[in-house]
């Protein structure tokens, strides 16, 4: 294996983008309303209510950040390194790290119309690479990973019966 190889999300889907819009607004908005109506009490009640907004807001946050993530995985096969890097928004998060001897890729069935593409490395480990809703979908980025890569594709998507694919 030569070069470089960048598996990436690319885009969130509208859905998700609508969700960590709403999410976002909701933090700013319950942000600005505690600035606007902080001022410096004991008062028990009123304590606790501002703070009930902070935690509002900082569980939007979260919510708007997860829906908004964008994962990148980067395999640099001539230095051996490889990158999970998180994109949220302009902030990109991720540092190289040693690049353990691949195995082999794996595409299973998660749920009804969901399929997941994972790439199994020593210790019996994995990274979630892709996914995708239809079978043949799942299957065709497992085969061109699998040839890039030169390892092994097993096909898991039917329970209890999982068979290597001839590349």
């Amino acid at each position: 294996m030569e070069g470089q190889i960048i598996i990436s999300q690319e885009k969130r889907s509208i859905t998700h983008l609508v969700f960590a819009a709403f999410f976002y607004t909701v933090t700013i908005f319950l942000i600005g309303w505690f600035l606007w109506e902080f001022k410096l009490s004991l008062e028990r009640n009123y304590a606790l209510r501002e703070v009930n907004k902070l935690e509002i807001a900082i569980f939007s946050l979260s919510a708007a950040i997860y829906y908004s993530v964008i994962h990148t995985f980067y395999f640099d096969f001539d230095k051996k390194l490889f990158k999970k890097e998180r994109k949220y928004v302009f902030v990109k998060l991720g540092k190289w790290q040693e690049l353990p001897a691949l195995e082999y890729i794996s595409v299973f069935k998660k749920e009804a119309s969901f399929y997941e593409i994972n790439l199994w490395h020593v210790g019996n480990k994995h990274f979630k690479i892709s996914h995708a809703e239809e079978k043949e979908e799942a299957l065709a980025i497992g085969k061109q990973l699998a040839k890039k890569l030169k390892i092994d594709l097993l096909d898991a998507t039917v329970a209890n019966d999982s068979k290597w694919i001839e590349l």
